[in-house]
């Protein structure tokens, strides 16, 4: 009895504890019990073994929406928004100023025809697809997007007079085809910008540095909820550590047949990546996707309800998140088989030492994209140091991160057979590679068959966010068209990649909240972290060890591809 009373003493001076320093704030807590998942090792399974199927030739019909506010290099923040109807499409994107997409900036509005052409020969389950616009308006939110859009139309466009008396919430005409090709006729009372003696078309995409080379490919995935596949596949818990892709049962089809009238179905739509630089996507087709969209009718994907419900005269305004204070020592893998350039996917498992200073990661490449077609692994080891605010992204932390060890081992005959092509001494033993076998690379200053150099280091910005109370790490989007062999990335990058989530039970009974204003209590200021003198040597005298609920750390993402392994 003693005992029992001792122990509800304890928990009410925690309960009080917390609401002392919470006070005046809007906390979100975090309980272990909400984590469902017992093991890193036991998401990664789920991501291998989920019911997903991407049909071919995919059906992409209907509406598709963000389900969060997009971050794309520069950085620009954007809601996408399409309609595909009858071979064709209606596109709206949504140019806000905030990372959390709460106040927009202008709209972007066009039309045109998608046409579905073969299955991609780069990205194994992608089909190419064939577009063109038939008319494009933008229409300005604020003052400001009027003063930015007319300067940038009136010097890129020629139409020196059509946009000088630009008002917010008024379309105007930024690209047609001349009127006698012209059949669309989507509003056009409504809209400014036309020359009546104008015969010919317009065309200002280029002053705005827009473009829709993501419709030319794409990807459809049909996904079963997790319970509904449970029933049929059985995962025993207990893994201590990390099963090497050769133990997991990854045999199955590329495709697992699912009804699309299963009411248990959600839907996804894929389309290309944009170019990692800005100035290079007018150029651009892509090799990888971007982050998908969902169904519009998605249930319980209030984002989607939101968009859904706007238009292009009545915006979406995301809510606002404050900033998240959190440890981040433990582990983090990824929720989905991600897309990366050339057609490769990979699953990321990336671990911080409690050091507060190391990280290490595996990172699982497949050939295709449902992950279940290993081609080889990557196991690598380094150090980190950073933490200062990002001058260039909201709301993000700048670090760098040196790889200081590598280990690779080939899953298939056909990536052992191109790693044995290379006869030189620069990726492990020549000639020694063979299924399953790991090799250490570190000695031989990486592996040039896969385009990595040692010792690697990376310029890099990290965010954290708390979904669906679980935590989600951001981590910088890989550049697209990196030059091989390249060691040291000078440009930070300014999108992310897809999300990792925590999968340990490390401070997992922390809570999460910032005081009002948006300015976080207790530990608000992010503090460099050491990583010895051969990464900083200014913040090397006294190494860090994270706390419980102090600072802001991050990562370094997957190791840069720069061939394709067939």
């Amino acid at each position: 009895m003693a005992a029992a009373n001792k122990w509800i003493l304890l928990r009410l001076i925690a309960i009080y504890s917390v609401l002392v320093v919470t006070s005046g704030s809007n906390p979100h807590f975090v309980y272990r019990e909400d984590w469902t998942e017992k093991s890193c090792a036991r998401v990664l399974h789920k991501v291998r073994h989920q019911m997903v199927s991407t049909p071919l030739p995919p059906d992409v019909r209907g509406d598709w929406v963000s389900y969060r506010c997009e971050i794309r290099s520069g950085p620009e923040y954007v809601i996408r928004h399409f309609v595909f109807k009858n071979g064709t499409f209606e596109a709206v994107l949504y140019r806000f100023s905030d990372p959390d997409c709460h106040h927009p900036m202008y709209a972007i509005q066009s039309w045109g025809t998608h046409r579905l052409t073969q299955a991609s020969w780069t990205v194994r389950g992608g089909t190419e697809a064939e577009y063109d616009v038939t008319s494009a308006y933008v229409i300005p939110y604020t003052v400001n997007a009027t003063q930015e859009l007319s300067g940038r139309l009136a010097e890129g466009c020629g139409l020196t007079g059509l946009y000088t008396t630009m008002m917010p919430f008024s379309k105007y005409l930024i690209y047609s085809l001349p009127p006698h090709l012209d059949h669309s006729h989507h509003h056009q009372a409504e809209v400014k910008g036309r020359d009546p003696n104008q015969d010919g078309d317009v065309d200002c995409f280029h002053a705005l540095n827009f473009t829709l080379h993501e419709l030319q490919l794409v990807m459809v995935e049909l996904r079963r909820h997790h319970h509904g596949y449970h029933h049929h596949h059985h995962h025993h818990g207990g893994n201590k550590g990390r099963k090497s892709l050769s133990d997991n049962d990854l045999t199955g089809s590329d495709d697992i047949p699912l009804d699309p009238a299963d009411a248990q179905l959600t839907r996804e739509l894929l389309l290309g990546a944009v170019h990692s630089k800005p100035e290079d996507r007018q150029s651009h087709r892509p090799s990888s996707f971007q982050t998908a969209l969902k169904d519009g009718h998605t249930p319980g994907c209030g984002v989607c309800s939101r968009i859904m419900s706007s238009s292009a005269l009545y915006p979406p305004r995301l809510t606002s998140h404050a900033g998240t204070l959190l440890s981040l020592e433990g582990e983090w893998v990824s929720t989905r088989c991600e897309s990366r350039q050339y057609g490769m996917f990979l699953t990321r498992w990336l671990h911080f030492l409690p050091d507060g200073a190391s990280w290490q990661g595996q990172y699982d490449y497949y050939h295709d994209a449902l992950c279940r077609h290993p081609s080889f692994s990557l196991n690598a080891k380094g150090n980190y140091a950073g933490g200062t605010d990002s001058t260039l992204v909201h709301g993000a932390k700048d670090y760098s991160f040196k790889v200081t060890r590598l280990k690779v081992i080939p899953h298939d005959q056909a990536t052992v057979d191109s790693m044995n092509h290379y006869g030189g001494n620069g990726c492990g033993k020549a000639h020694g590679w063979a299924v399953g076998q790991e090799q250490d690379v570190t000695k031989t200053g990486g592996c040039v068959t896969l385009g990595i150099r040692l010792p690697n280091m990376e310029r890099d910005i990290m965010k954290m966010e708390v979904v669906h109370r679980k935590l989600h790490l951001y981590v910088g989007q890989r550049l697209i068209d990196r030059k091989p062999g390249t060691s040291y990335q000078k440009e930070r990058p300014t999108a992310f990649q897809e999300p990792l989530v925590k999968c340990d039970q490390v401070d997992l009974d922390m809570s999460i909240n910032t005081a009002p204003g948006g300015h976080s209590w207790a530990g608000a200021v992010a503090l460099p972290l050491s990583a010895g003198p051969d990464l900083d040597a200014k913040n090397s005298k006294n190494p860090i060890r994270i706390g419980f609920c102090c600072v802001l750390v991050s990562f370094f993402a997957s190791i840069q591809m720069s061939i394709i392994l067939l």
